[in-house]
Order: C-alpha cells, then sequence, then structure tokens
C-alpha cells in the first residue's frame, strides 16, 4: 500500500525534432524529456520560450513530424515503450492534442522473433512521407499513409520526380491517416537479412527504398580471426500493395556490399548515398550498391579491407562509439550540392566530414577534427539528439539545438564552419583496392598507386560555438544525501536565517568536467539585504518618489495605528505634514505621479508628495480592500458595495465617481482589482488597435463569477464563463444576471498579469478562501480563451475546498501581492503562514513553491528588484531572488554547484554525503588518467601495442567541502585505478561499555584492472578533526584524518553502518567490522552472498543485502554474541540496483529497483501463509520506471495532519534517476489507499490518454506482474494528483464513488502526499 510520486522531473532532452506541429507562423522545436513533450518557439537571437507542455504515461523512445493531410501544420509520431506507435495532432481550440491512431506491435515482434526483444524500438520516417517503419532487432513494421485526393487523381503520365510518386488505393473511411500495417521480419525482404544493425530510408527514389546493414554471422572483437568481415549492407526497394486488412510489402534488391568490418553500428543517409559509420572506419555507399570510398580512422582499423578507395587517417585517432549523433543539410536541394555532414562523438568534438560529388561519383570524401577555439561545451558528454534551427542557420554559420547525457541541452550557433573547410589543404590517399567489376568503375581517373605516401598539412582555421540558450539539466544522477546547506548560517544581517533548520537534498550530477553538485531545495531561499526590527506592525507599503523608495508606512491594526519612516534618513520617523496615525491603514499608494492615496478603515486621503491633505472622503461602512492603477482607485467595502473614483486630470486634487453598470447594484461583491489586458478587445468595436491592452475593473461575486467592464462601459459587463466550476477552459461572454443568486464565496482575489523573465506571457490566477492557486494561461490564438492544463501535474496543492486544510489559513491570512520586478522576474507573492512565491522562467510553465521558512504576514516592493516583507514576529526583512546558477523551471528550485580547482579538474564526482557534526560535505571523485596495462606480476600485457591509443583508467579521491563556500578544506588522494564505489558517514560505537559513539567516514574502494586479475579492493575509515585555520580561509578549520585502511581481497562496492558498527562487502562476502579503542578494525560477523553485493542499507539492527544478480536478503543484526540472522529473501532473481527500508510505522517494506528500470516493494510479513514465516519475502508490487535508478535514501515523513496519539514515524524513499528526474515512494494507511485507489481508477478508465497510452499497464505491465499482488498495485500520484485540477462537479462526482465524506478526505490525503518532505524543513 504505497504511492509513487514525482519530486523532480527529468532533465535530460533524449528526443527532438523541428516542425510546425501547433502553428505555422513560425517553426518550432519539439524536445522530449523522458515522458514530458515540449513545444519552444525559438527567437531570431536563439532563445528558447516554451509555448506548450504536455505529460505522457509512457516513456517516448523516439519522434518525427509528417504532413497531416488536410491541413497546413503536421502530425507528430510517438513511439514508446517497446513497440507501441502513437499518431497524434494538436487541437488549438481544446488547447490539446488529440490522438488520430495507436499502433501495438509488441505483441505480434514476440510472435515472430525467436531472440529476446530489445527495450525500445527504432522509428524511421520515409523522406517521402509514404510510410513510417518501427523496427526492434529482425522485427519490422512498415505504416503506410493515406494519400489525399490530389494525390489520387493526379496524372499516371507526369514526369516530374521531384515528388516522390504514392501507391493507389481505393477510397474509404476517411477519417483514417494511415492504411494497413505489414508486420514481418526482416527476412522476408532477403532470405540473408538477419542480426539486423541499423536500417535507413535513403533518399532518391521513386518508391520507398531502405538500406540494411546487418551481420549474417555475429562477429565481435573476440572473434574477429575466425569471422574476420561478417557485417553486411543491401539497398532494397519497397513495393507494397494496399488493402483494408493488410499491407503486403515487397523487396527488391538493388545493391549489396558484403564482408564489411564488424564495428559498423550506424548508418547516414544523405543526398545520393548513404555513410555506414563504424568505431575505427567510416564507408559511403552510393544509390546503386558500390562502395566508393573508406576513411580508416585510428590505429585499430581494419588495414586489410580491398574494396573501394582507402583514405589513411589513422594517424587522427578518431574514435565513433555506439551511438553517434550526426547533423546533415543540404544547402541547395535542386543540385544535391554543398553538403554539411558533421559527426559528434561522445566527448562532443565535432567532425567535418567532407563530401564533394560529380554526378554520382563521390570526388572528395575526408573527415577532420573542427578545432574549437573556446571551450564551449567542455562540460557536456554523450551527445543525445541534433536539430538544426533551419530559420536560424545560412551559408556561413549553422543553429542546432543539442540535446545531452551530461550537460545542459544547448542552442549553438557554429560559426565559419566552410571557412574552416575551405583552408584546410587536401590529402593524398596511399592505397587503391578494387574487388570486382562494380568497384572498378570508378578506377581509371581516380586509381593512386600503393606507394603514395600520405601527405597531411593541417592548416584548418579555427571556428568558434556560441551557446545562444540552453535548457537545465542535472542528469545523471549517481548519488543523494540530505544536509544543511541554506540554514548553516544561523543568523543573517542580525536576525534569524529565514531558511532556519532547512535541509536540502544534495546529490552528484553529471559526467566529466560537467560533473557537479546539485542541490534541490525545499523552498526559495531568497537573498537578505536588510533587516529590521519593528515593535508594532502589521502590514507594510512603500511610497516611491521619483523612481525611489522615499517612504516606509506601516500600520498594526491591534493598535490602530500607522507610521511613517523616512528611508534615506536612516528610517526616521516623518513627523511632517497630516498624514494620518490614529488609525489603521488599509492601504496606501502613490496616486499618480505627485499624489499619496491613504485609505483607513471609514476614509480616504487624498495628499501632496509632503503629504498636505487634499480631500477627504469618508465611508459607511468599513474598507475591506483597495486596488489602485493609474489614475483610478477601486474600494470594496464590508456590505459588498463597489467604489470606483477617478483623480481630477488638470489640478489632481479632486476625485470623481465613476458610474457603475446598473446590475452591479443587485450583486453582493467580495473583491475587486484594476488590471489592463486584451481580452476583451474582441468584442469592442470600436478599438483601431486591437491588440492595446485596456483598463478593466474586475471584480469576484458572491456567488463566484468573475466580472468585469471599462471605463466606457454602457451598462456592458463581461464574464469568465465557467469559472465558478473551475472548468478546464474559460471564455468570455456578456454577463446575465443568473435568476437566482445562492451566494458562497469560495474566490477570495484573482489576477490577470504577466510572469515570466524574458518572454513574459498573461496568466489568470485565482486564489480561494481554502489556500488553493488555481491557474490558467490566455489563448495566444484567441485572447478571449484561457486554458488550464489538467493534465500538469506539476503543479504545487497550497490548500484544499471545505475547510479540509484550516491550519494552511487560519492563523495568517493568505494575500496575492503581484510584483512586475523581482530580479529581473515577474512574480507573485501569497502571504500567509506558508508563504509561496509563483515565478516562470521563459522555457517553463510558472511554479509554485514555498517560500523561506517563515511565515509571512505583510510585504511591499523595496527598490527595482527586491521585496520587504514582515514575519510573524514582527521582523522585516529586504528580500531579493538568488539568480546564481539556479533554475525555478522545475518542481522545486535546483542550484548547480561546481566543485573545482584552479590548479586540477577533479571531474566525475561519484558520490556524497553530510557529516552532521561538522557540517560538511564529503564528495569523492574519480578522474581519468592513462590506464596502464600491467599483470599480475606487474609486467606490461602481452599484445600491449605502445603507439595506438588506450583505455582510461580512473584515480579516486575524496574532498572535504564546506558548504558555506563551497571551498575544498581538505583532499586525500588514492592510488591509480582505484574508484571510491560507496562513502558514507556513520556513529561508529568506540566502548562497549559506555556506548561512546562518534561519526566517522567510511569508504569502499576498488581497484581497477584486467580482468585476468582477482578482484580487489580496500576500505577506509576517516575521522573530521578540528584545525587552527589557514590564514584567510577561516573556513578550512576541520581536516580529514585517517583512522583505518586496509586493503582486501574482493572489491569493496558497499558500506554501511549497523548498531553502531559498520558493514563493508568483498565481492560476495559480507563482514560487519567494530572500531576498538585504539583505533584497530576486526571483523566480528560474516554472511555469503550468492554473486556480487550491489548495495546494503540498514534500519537499526537489520540489514538488507542486495545482490546483482539474486534478488536481496533481509537480515537481523545480533551483538550478543556476534552473529548474522537470515530473517528472509526475495525469491524473484533480480539484477538489483538500489534497496532501501520502507518504513509504515510497525510494518516494513522494502524498495527494490533492478537493471530493467523496475521498481519492486517487498514486504516482511511472517504472518502470511505464504510466506513460510518471514522466509520468503512478500512480493507487492512491481512498477516501470521509465529510467535507470541509481541511488535510493530514507527520509522522515513530513504528517500534515499527525494523529492526537504517538504514532510510530513514518518514512519515504526518495529515489534519483539517470534522466536527472528524482522520485518518492510513500507508505499510505488503508482507508487512504482505497480512496486513492477508486480515484485513479476513475482517471485511467474515464479519461482520454495522452497518446492512447494506458497508465495502468505502462507502470505495471512487466514480467513480474504474475508474481505480485494484482489488487494492490502501486498507486500513480501523477494520475491521482489530477483530482485537484478538474473542474469541481467532476471532483466530487469522483468522491462519491469513493465514500460518503470521501471528498474531504481525498484533499486530506492529497495534502499529505504534498508536503511529505516538508520534513526537510522541520
Amino acid at each position: 500500500m504505497n504511492i509513487y510520486d514525482d519530486v523532480l522531473d527529468a532533465t535530460v532532452v533524449s528526443q527532438s525534432v523541428t516542425g510546425h506541429f501547433t502553428t505555422r507562423e513560425y517553426e518550432e522545436l519539439l524536445a522530449v524529456r523522458t515522458n514530458i513533450l515540449c513545444i519552444y518557439r525559438y527567437t531570431d537571437e536563439g532563445k528558447l520560450f516554451l509555448t506548450k507542455e504536455f505529460r505522457f504515461h509512457g516513456k517516448i523512445t523516439d519522434i518525427g513530424l509528417v504532413p497531416l493531410p488536410n491541413s497546413n501544420l503536421d502530425c507528430l509520431l510517438l513511439g514508446t515503450t517497446t513497440a507501441k506507435l502513437s499518431i497524434v495532432r494538436y487541437d488549438d481550440a481544446l488547447g490539446s492534442i488529440e490522438t488520430l491512431s495507436l499502433h501495438f506491435y509488441e505483441d505480434k515482434f514476440k510472435d515472430i522473433s525467436l531472440f529476446e526483444m530489445a527495450k525500445e524500438s527504432q522509428l524511421r520516417i520515409d523522406p517521402g512521407k509514404n510510410c513510417i517503419m518501427l523496427f526492434n532487432n529482425d522485427a519490422i513494421a512498415i505504416l503506410p499513409f493515406r494519400t489525399s485526393n490530389a494525390d489520387e487523381d493526379e496524372d499516371e503520365d507526369d514526369d516530374d520526380y521531384d515528388e516522390i510518386r504514392k501507391p493507389k488505393k481505393a477510397k474509404t473511411n476517411k477519417d483514417r491517416i494511415t492504411e494497413a500495417s505489414s508486420i514481418f521480419l526482416a527476412k522476408e525482404l532477403h532470405k540473408e537479412i538477419q542480426n539486423v544493425i541499423d536500417i535507413q530510408f535513403l533518399a532518391g527514389f521513386t518508391n520507398p527504398a531502405v538500406a540494411v546493414l546487418y551481420e549474417p554471422k555475429l562477429g565481435w572483437a573476440g572473434n574477429s580471426k575466425l569471422v574476420p568481415h561478417p557485417v553486411s549492407y543491401i539497398i532494397l526497394t519497397l513495393e507494397m500493395v494496399l488493402n483494408e486488412l493488410n499491407t503486403n510489402v515487397d523487396g527488391t534488391v538493388i545493391g549489396k556490399v558484403e564482408e564489411l568490418n564488424w564495428d559498423f553500428h550506424t548508418l547516414i543517409p544523405i543526398s545520393n548515398g548513404c555513410i555506414i559509420a563504424g568505431t575505427n572506419e567510416l564507408a559511403y555507399v552510393d544509390n546503386t550498391g558500390v562502395l566508393q570510398s573508406m576513411i580508416l580512422l585510428n590505429s585499430y582499423s581494419n588495414t586489410e579491407f580491398k574494396k573501394g578507395r582507402i583514405i589513411d587517417k589513422t594517424k587522427s585517432e578518431i574514435l565513433f562509439n555506439k551511438p553517434i549523433r550526426f547533423s546533415w543539410s543540404l544547402s541547395d536541394k535542386d543540385n544535391n550540392v554543398n553538403q554539411i555532414l558533421l559527426l559528434i562523438d561522445h566527448q562532443t568534438n565535432f567532425y567535418y566530414v567532407q563530401l564533394e560529388s560529380e554526378g554520382r561519383l563521390l570526388t572528395k570524401f575526408d573527415i577532420f577534427k573542427l578545432p574549437i577555439v573556446n571551450e564551449t561545451l567542455k562540460w557536456n558528454t554523450n551527445c543525445t539528439c541534433i536539430s538544426p534551427l533551419r530559420d536560424l542557420s545560412d551559408g556561413q554559420t549553422m543553429v542546432l539545438f543539442m540535446g545531452f547525457l551530461s550537460g545542459d541541452s544547448q542552442v549553438v550557433k557554429l560559426n565559419n564552419v566552410k571557412s574552416a573547410v575551405e583552408t584546410r589543404d587536401e590529402h593524398k590517399p596511399f592505397l587503391e583496392t578494387v574487388d570486382d567489376d562494380d568497384d572498378d568503375l570508378y578506377a581509371d581517373e581516380n586509381s593512386i598507386s600503393e606507394d603514395n605516401k600520405e601527405v597531411v598539412v593541417e592548416t584548418v582555421q579555427p571556428f568558434d560555438i556560441e551557446i545562444l540558450s540552453s535548457l537545465r539539466n542535472i542528469g545523471p544522477i549517481t548519488s543523494l544525501t540530505t544536509g544543511k546547506v541554506c540554514s548553516v548560517e544561523k543568523w543573517v544581517k542580525g536576525l534569524a536565517n529565514p531558511n532556519k533548520d532547512e535541509f536540502s537534498v544534495v546529490g552528484t550530477s553529471g559526467n566529466g568536467s560537467g560533473s557537479h553538485l546539485t542541490e534541490i531545495q525545499e523552498s526559495v531561499r531568497p537573498e537578505v539585504e536588510l533587516a529590521l526590527k519593528f515593535i508594532s506592525i502589521t502590514q507594510i507599503w512603500t511610497l516611491k518618489i521619483k523612481g525611489v523608495d522615499k517612504y516606509l508606512v506601516t500600520t498594526d491594526s491591534n493598535t490602530k495605528k500607522s507610521d511613517i519612516y523616512r528611508i534615506a534618513d536612516n528610517f526616521a520617523i516623518h513627523k511632517e505634514g497630516r498624514f494620518r496615525k490614529d488609525d489603521t491603514t488599509v492601504y496606501i499608494s502613490m496616486f499618480g505621479e505627485k499624489r499619496i492615496v491613504q485609505v483607513t478603515s471609514s476614509n480616504l486621503y487624498l495628499y501632496d508628495s509632503n503629504f498636505r491633505r487634499l480631500t477627504t472622503m469618508k465611508f459607511d461602512y468599513e474598507v475591506v480592500h483597495v486596488s489602485v492603477m493609474d489614475a483610478y482607485i477601486l474600494i470594496t467595502v464590508s456590505r459588498g458595495d463597489i467604489k470606483i473614483y477617478e483623480l481630477d486630470s488638470k489640478h489632481k486634487k479632486k476625485l470623481s465617481k465613476v458610474e457603475l453598470p446598473e446590475v452591479l447594484k443587485e450583486m453582493v461583491i467580495t473583491s475587486g482589482v484594476i488590471l489592463k489586458s486584451n481580452m476583451c478587445n474582441e468584442f469592442l468595436t470600436y478599438l483601431q488597435d486591437c491588440e492595446e491592452e485596456q483598463l478593466l475593473f474586475t471584480f469576484v461575486t458572491a456567488d463566484n463569477q468573475i466580472i468585469f467592464f471599462g471605463k466606457e462601459h454602457n451598462d456592458r459587463i463581461f464574464q469568465f464563463n465557467g469559472v465558478d466550476q473551475l472548468n478546464e477552459m474559460l471564455y468570455i461572454s456578456t454577463y446575465q444576471l443568473p435568476e437566482e443568486v445562492i451566494p458562497d464565496p469560495s474566490i477570495k482575489q484573482v489576477m490577470i498579469n504577466k510572469l515570466g523573465h524574458n518572454n513574459r506571457e498573461e496568466y489568470l490566477t485565482i486564489l480561494t478562501f481554502g489556500g488553493e492557486i488555481y491557474q490558467y494561461k490566455k489563448s495566444a490564438s484567441r485572447h478571449s480563451r484561457f486554458h488550464k492544463n489538467a493534465n500538469a501535474n506539476d503543479i504545487k496543492i497550497t490548500g484544499a475546498p471545505d475547510n479540509a486544510y484550516a491550519k494552511g489559513v487560519s492563523s495568517i491570512e493568505r494575500i496575492m501581492h503581484y510584483v512586475p520586478e523581482y530580479n529581473d522576474f515577474s512574480v507573485i507573492f501569497v502571504t500567509g503562514s506558508v508563504p509561496y512565491v509563483i515565478i516562470k522562467e521563459d522555457d517553463s510553465n510558472p511554479k509554485i513553491f514555498k517560500f523561506a521558512n517563515i511565515p509571512l504576514v505583510s510585504m511591499t516592493r523595496w527598490g527595482k528588484k527586491s521585496v520587504m516583507c514582515v514575519d510573524d514576529i514582527k521582523n522585516a526583512r529586504v528580500y531579493t531572488l538568488d539568480c546564481h546558477d539556479i533554475y525555478y523551471g522545475n518542481r522545486l528550485p535546483i542550484k548547480r554547484i561546481r566543485i573545482s580547482d584552479v590548479l586540477e579538474d577533479y571531474e566525475t564526482l561519484t558520490n556524497v554525503t553530510y557529516h552532521e557534526k561538522t557540517e560538511l560535505f564529503i564528495v569523492s571523485y574519480a578522474k581519468r588518467i592513462d590506464y596502464d596495462a600491467l599483470g599480475e606480476d606487474g609486467e606490461r600485457l602481452l599484445g600491449y601495442q605502445e603507439n595506438a591509443p588506450h583505455a582510461s583508467g580512473f584515480q579516486a579521491g575524496i574532498l572535504l567541502v564546506n558548504p558555506k563556500t563551497w571551498n575544498v578544506i581538505d583532499k586525500k588522494e588514492f592510488g591509480a585505478n582505484t574508484i571510491i564505489n560507496d562513502a558514507r558517514t556513520m556513529l561508529i560505537q568506540l566502548d562497549s561499555k559506555t556506548r561512546r559513539k562518534r561519526e566517522y567516514l567510511v569508504l569502499g574502494v576498488a581497484i581497477v584492472g584486467t580482468e585476468d586479475l582477482p578482484p580487489s579492493g580496500s576500505f577506509a575509515v576517516y575521522d573530521i578533526t578540528e584545525v587552527v585555520p589557514e590564514p584567510g580561509k577561516p573556513d578550512t578549520n576541520f581536516k580529514l584524518s585517517e583512522i583505518f585502511h586496509e586493503e582486501v581481497r574482493g572489491s569493496v562496492s558497499t558500506v554501511c553502518e549497523i548498531s553502531g558498527r559498520f558493514l563493508i562487502n568483498q565481492s560476495q562476502k559480507v563482514l560487519v567490522r567494530d572500531v576498538q579503542e585504539d583505533n584497530s578494525v576486526v571483523p566480528v560477523a560474516f554472511l555469503d552472498i550468492p554473486v556480487f553485493v550491489s548495495d546494503a542499507k540498514s534500519f537499526g539492527n537489520l540489514l538488507i543485502i542486495g545482490d546483482a544478480m539474486h534478488g536481496f536478503q533481509f537480515v537481523g543484526f545480533d551483538a550478543e554474541p556476534y552473529r548474522m540472522i537470515p530473517l528472509g529473501r526475495s525469491i524473484t532473481k533480480l539484477e538489483t540496483v538500489s534497496i532501501e527500508f520502507l518504513v509504515n510505522g510497525g510494518e516494513i517494506y522494502f524498495a527494490v529497483t533492478d537493471t530493467d528500470c523496475i521498481l519492486h516493494v517487498f514486504k516482511y510479513s511472517p504472518d502470511e501463509p505464504n510466506s513460510l514465516s518471514g522466509q520468503r519475502l512478500i512480493h507487492c508490487t512491481s512498477f516501470n520506471l521509465h529510467s535507470s535508478n541509481t541511488a535510493l535514501c530514507l527520509i522522515p515523513k513530513s504528517e500534515a495532519f499527525p494523529a492526537t496519539a504517538k504514532n510510530p514515524s513514518t518514512f519515504q524513499v526518495v529515489g534519483a534517476q539517470t534522466d536527472g528526474s528524482i522520485f518518492k515512494i510513500l507508505p499510505l494507511k488503508e482507508d487512504a489507499y482505497r480512496r486513492l485507489y477508486v480515484v485513479q481508477q476513475q482517471f485511467n478508465e474515464k479519461d482520454i490518454q495522452f497518446g492512447g497510452l494506458n497508465p495502468r499497464m505502462e507502470r505495471l505491465s512487466n514480467v513480474h506482474y504474475i508474481h505480485t499482488h494484482v489488487l494492490r498495485p502501486m498507486l500513480d500520484n501523477n494520475i491521482i494528483k489530477k483530482f485537484s485540477m478538474v473542474c469541481i462537479d467532476r471532483r466530487k462526482q469522483i468522491a462519491q464513488r469513493a465514500g460518503r465524506r470521501a471528498y474531504l478526505e481525498i484533499w486530506r490525503d492529497l495534502i499529505d502526499i504534498e508536503f511529505s518532505l516538508r520534513s526537510l524543513c522541520e
């Protein structure tokens, strides 16, 4: 009975494509982050602005765009999970996407395949858009597209071959855009095809043509002597015979190349042929199947190859490991010239492939590395996708969007590419051999003697790469810990730290030089510029005169007093003028340029800039709300009436009343605001500029309607239709007074304003009396419509209706404050006992974050980029937004922390742990070194090549880091060929009599050698001791002191604490070791594991030990006498990656992840009959993750609704993944599980899912499903959280199916899940 929830969304961009999916006005960039489809608009400067975002319930493995019939837009092809294909289009009316067709090939592929299927299938699109292909190993599915009427009526004798002809067929079922699929094995196209490596469509053919790279006999480096050339290449044209039930596909061979090297792995189609890329070679084959040229890339290239023209580039030592990323463009498509092919390797080196041809003959085929003058991409490795931004590229420059597994996704501009190519001198090939008559076709004019030697003159003009914009990426995350970062300083500017007692989640991210620490903040950490203490204050305002903050006004509603201070005069009390001080100020602000308006509970005062009274006005009822904009002031009184006044434009000494529509006299108003927007312009026929913003007086009525009108209203009022039910789409219409008004106010405050950074978009923000926050985005195509993304589950739940979470709104009133400039962001603050800030990055939707860790009673703007806030104990602080290497576009704020040294690059950070006593972090690293291949006797291994490129080794070390400055204050480095597998701090018992404990650091180290050497490693124990800091470096007051170090047989892959002792493994043996008083370490207990220990965790005196092949074991440890007691084990054979306890009161669960990206939950239940008294752990559920898990950690769970009786502590598991995402698993009580299960079922069964993906199937369908508790699956909060976003009627309809009082309880369950990580702030 557990629930899964995302803490951070994926950040690694795995797929991208450009086209016209939602609009024809500009080219869009579509990027995929695991299961999230993001659509961006890019500017002329290359900046990316998010326009749409859609979340799917399955992992997207491939994407593509094809023209949509009878439309000027494209439809999107989505390859998902093992072998599914969805075709979707954008629906502008609903602001959502519609699934046109769903094709499920997985079962058919399994039926016809003899081998196990790959985890992901590959999608290929025909250049003529006739069909698409999905293949998985040797299983192939071809899906033809239906043609339009114009194509069907096309003259058969048309000789225009620029457009590829499409197959004819009978016209049936107009709604379908595809024909029936054809599913077959590759050998049905040609009998020799098997063990398919890659397939690509080729350009330049009338009918669809494919190139297939395959291995008739499997080969690799180990059997290269037996099978020297196992790879073959074949070109076939596809003839498709279409009918309603099936499509028959026949292949006709055009050409074939046999006996290619075993290392070829990728096909790159170009205009007149195909490049075959291998690890050590590049080959060019034209569209007739003739291998014209081959480039030898490094010392390991096969120089005995005897086909085509051989070009020796072995001195370049280029390696193209799979997968290889490329960008191919053709500047002159009519003549097929000026081809630009760029290849990118794993280290993000750019290689230019020179391609020049005359007709079918390739006259120049060369490759060289492009020298980059700047180190722009030094932090980026493992490119995942490349998409040219064609609207920004020209003949001199190329603009590319590049996604990376490690490092931010970038929009890069490549300058002087052609110049770099043209300035390089050519080299002469050294060898030309011919194998058959076909290969001899062009040999006469291009043959070169074997005696010629290569002459290379490297005179390449350097070119620079300019980064235009980037998307933040923190993947892959390899380890997690919790520790104090923002709360290390106890006092800031003389007051308590606003983030006091707050812990952050810190992880290691990235690979190579781009590796860094990532801090995930539970709340926004503001920078404090100024701190003040007041005696009596409940609200504050600043008055800005001539662009400078001149006065600070405070009021105390308890004593009914107000004060005014001169800011420039060290906050001295201002005694001049006739400012009203003996009453509570409800609102005060500048009114126009030189006037000040003060509204008290029953009066209005108009002053000049020196507080001389100009006008006084008294109200019969108490003023509850005031809004001021330009020369207008709107006042709402307690009776429900409104009053609007306009400042005299001539003398600016009088206020004139604005006439209100007659219908307002019969309405009860709860709040009002003056705003500017063009949302009503389509109804105002007298406007000359339809885009110009108009002044609108906006009100919230007692029956939860939002109405508005302009000054020239003519008794015409507009309203948002559907806002009382919080519908997914709101549209503007003329307001009609209902026959019966039932006052039941729930909407407290509304705002319509622009949020963002450089690109600011208009949003409607609604705050309810229950503390909920809802947002609607104005439609770009029609301004009178606002859309709420009900499928966006990343909106934070801040409250609940019907007093379900009274604690959140009872003590301090929640009020929204719009701040147009907060360190270059336009944001909305929400005051209260738990304050929030709504902030929007340019590449994300608006996010709601908890602001600091103290209550906020009131706030006002301060200066140009800051705000002043007052807390509940009458302290005022001036805050500004921290924008240094921090990103606010994910579910939680993310701060990047680079650990570097001026003289040394630590490269990959592998582990991080927190030392609680000293409040320091310990980080382990692994930097690459030249690997010296030595045997056990210390001699060089047989076959070692001195001049060839060698594998890299690693050298590990640990860093002691101070979070105050993030400086490295101490370092310990280990020997060559070492890797620190695990590093953890733990309380170790030093004296068995006094049970005195001390916090130590324990490391597990493995020595990396060749496969012939026996495994070895070591473990080390360190203490952190306080020392005298270095002069001028006050943060260097701690050092690492080695307590014990021992080399052992077997690699040490994990360490953990157990009952005041520590456990390590030596390959498949687990030992518990005890630290003695003399700092010696002795083993006291051991246990054998079947294969290899992958992870181990403890909880009290209980252990779980994961095995790399055989699941895990549950073990108890007893110190009197020393022994390890096996309690249970998993029966399912899992390739365990990470394990962790999942404790819910007195019940013990276990969270386990494996190499198949599946999260398993087991339970220790000795009372169940089939558990054999607990020896067999109960397999509760298996839950598919969309990425590979790397780490799990246990942290306490915050209880939003704690029971009166003292209950056992509840914990939650937080996990990190390679795609940059973080998730949490929470245990649920029985009644909560039943309620939320009903909610999830309703959304799964009743809602139309994006791409036709079944959420239950995507998460629960795996090989372990039959072994789990089918009736108790793990719940997915990404689905259940949608309950808070749908309309009110839908919520109540769903809640009725869960029980009588379920509506209230469901909201409490959602809040309990949402606030679980607030244990970091408590």
